[in-house]
């Protein structure tokens, strides 16, 4: 054990001293160009280690003392983020947002620490290429990095091998999953489990190893490194487990019984000495949901304005091309079930809603919503402005009303609701949106179901930094069109 934390610790040692010589580089060399107006990359070795030749600089001692509060809050900030441990725990796209976050806090600290005591050295280009610098060297290195592990896990290094008590449904889930992700370094042995009838069986080429009652030569055995416990409702198990397991070199994990509600949702606390987990809907409340509606405001009027002349040439082309009004009005369900007016560009033939019953035959989604590829009632403009998601540009108004948002849940139809369970009514929960992860994750590609769980995956987990990453995945899914019928 100590020589694993021994190790732990020298590793991240190894990233903050990486990270710190990046951070030099970057800072000091945007220094010295601000005082030269010319970048110098190769400096003499007297040069650098010459007291003098520092301290003579314009302003380097205001540098130097903003310098340790940079690269403090910078490696506080990564910490923060998790950006130091030593295995694979996101995805890229992930961890590029949260070396972006830990950077921006960083700079953002400076900037408030120099306004506070006055300083005017710092001019807004060595703030914003600072910000772009930092943020894509410290993550480049980091994706050079994780390839290198990538390749050795999918080697067989440093993997650790765990065995699962439990052989049912959640730990035959967790197995399958484990499998699919070599980046989190589990090599999973086989299971733990009490039921007789399992013994001889095979879960996707796992077997069970043993009983609850031998597991500590199982893991002897088997040099297991970690213990995970599925069945954490039975409590005198996990007992004896623990008492059996205390004295051998082996971590020990238990997944709780509601894993499928053990999201960010999840509020643990305490009420005097009793422990509780408390069901959060979302994490959209409060001033986040105000700093969001803010958002939406300053940037669907800038959209507004920014884009008034496609729209109207829009609707020109669909005035021109066939009869009939040019923006669609719908009834749409809002948040908790409220109904609004919701618009876009015609891109139908004025009587579609009537010609919906006749094609019902043909759609080709499955679930409570209705989509053809080939829709007959689509017009020539109406193809285009589809493909494009140019019809949904109207809905800038919406989000000006505060009827939507720029990133949420679709807004469904009210017969698809009626015909929603309970899962999918979270949907409803919170103001429905233009984009959001299904429309970046394969938009009318994708199943109903998958639809939904996505859905419920951003009610769970959302921030202003997942708006902002939806928002920017948007941009290539439109211009491309794919997945738009």
């Amino acid at each position: 054990m100590l020589r694993k934390t021994i190790i732990s610790l020298l590793v991240k040692f190894c990233y903050i001293v990486i990270d710190l010589t990046f951070i030099t580089a970057i800072y000091f060399g945007l220094y010295l160009y601000r005082i030269s107006h010319e970048f110098r990359l190769v400096f003499t070795w007297r040069e650098l280690f010459d007291y003098g030749f520092w301290s003579n600089l314009t302003y380097f001692s205001d540098y130097a003392r903003f310098y340790i509060i940079v690269t403090v809050a910078a490696v506080f900030f990564l910490h923060r983020y998790g950006l130091y441990r030593s295995g694979i725990n996101v995805s890229g796209p992930d961890e590029f947002w949260q070396v972006t976050k830990a950077v921006i806090y960083s700079i953002f600290t400076v900037a408030a620490l120099s306004y506070l005591f006055k300083s005017q050295v710092f001019s807004r280009f060595v703030f914003f290429a600072f910000t772009i610098l930092a943020t894509l060297t410290l993550w480049f290195w980091r994706l050079i990095r994780r390839q290198v592990i990538l390749n050795l896990l999918q080697r067989g290094y440093f993997q650790k091998n765990l065995i699962i008590v439990g052989a049912g449904r959640v730990g035959q889930r967790v197995a399958g999953e484990l499998a699919h992700r070599p980046q989190l370094g589990f090599n999973v042995i086989g299971f733990a489990d009490d039921d007789a009838t399992k013994e001889q069986q095979d879960f996707a080429g796992l077997k069970v190893l043993c009983r609850s009652h031998n597991l500590a030569e199982t893991v002897a055995k088997y040099h297991i490194d970690e213990i995970l416990i599925t069945i954490p409702s039975e409590r005198e198990l996990i007992r004896q487990i623990i008492t059996q397991c205390r004295r051998q070199d082996v971590q020990i994990r238990i997944v709780p019984e509601m894993f499928n509600l053990m999201t960010s949702s999840v509020e643990v606390g305490q009420l005097g000495p009793v422990p509780y987990m408390r069901i959060v809907k979302t994490p959209m409340q409060g001033m986040p949901l105000v700093f969001k509606r803010l958002f939406d405001v300053i940037v669907s009027l800038t959209g507004i304005v920014v884009l008034s002349p496609l729209m109207l040439a829009t609707a020109l082309a669909i005035k021109l091309d066939s009869p009939g009004p040019v923006l669609f009005r719908q009834k749409r369900v809002g948040k908790n079930g409220q109904l609004f007016d919701f618009y876009k560009f015609r891109s139908m033939v004025p009587n579609a809603e009537e010609l919906l019953a006749e094609l019902a035959a043909a759609n080709e989604a499955d679930g409570p919503v209705f989509k053809i590829k080939e829709d007959p009632r689509i017009t020539r403009v109406g193809k285009f402005i589809r493909k494009y998601s140019i019809d949904e540009l109207p809905q800038l108004f919406n989000v000006l009303k505060g009827d939507m948002s720029l990133v949420g849940p679709r807004p469904p139809l009210p017969n698809e609701v009626d015909q929603y369970g309970d899962f999918e009514w979270r949907r409803l929960e919170v103001i429905p949106g233009i984009t959001g992860l299904w429309q970046v994750s394969g938009r009318s590609d994708l199943s109903f179901h998958k639809w939904m769980e996505l859905d419920i995956y951003y009610i769970e987990n959302w921030s202003f930094w997942l708006d902002l990453k939806i928002l920017l995945q948007t941009v290539p899914v439109v211009l491309t069109g794919k997945g738009a019928y």
